[in-house]
């Protein structure tokens, strides 16, 4: 009886671990595809496709690669240029100036996607 009670629990902790494998899968997917469409009109986003940029802007793998890399992405919205162009849901614009490129709207969900997108990067 416990024999059984065990192997239930640990298929359903099989199971569990699955599903949760498969939604961060999937929210890496979403923060890939995010970052080629936005991001990557200035970043390298994808080592596998290492052409595109803009000049001395830093790669997305460069970035993780730092030491404070996962912070600079959390941050990201804080950092130059991007309070200049990139607008959040729930966030005032950082200045009432025309943006200094084509405007990108991105929502926490977009954020999450991207953070975990480039820890994948790691």
């Amino acid at each position: 009886m416990m024999r059984r009670r065990l192997q239930a629990i640990l298929v359903l902790g099989a199971l569990c671990a699955g599903e949760a494998h498969a939604d961060e899968a999937a929210l890496v997917a979403a923060g890939r595809e995010i970052s080629l469409q936005h991001c990557g009109r200035c970043h390298v986003i994808d080592p596998a496709h290492g052409i595109g940029g803009i000049g001395s802007t830093p790669s997305f793998k460069l970035l993780m690669s730092l030491a404070d890399g996962e912070q600079r992405f959390v941050t990201f919205f804080d950092r130059r240029p991007h309070g200049g162009f990139i607008r959040m849901e729930g966030v005032e614009r950082l200045t009432p100036l025309p943006p200094s490129a084509a405007e990108i709207h991105l929502t926490a969900d977009d954020l999450d996607a991207i953070v975990a997108f480039a820890l994948s990067l790691k």
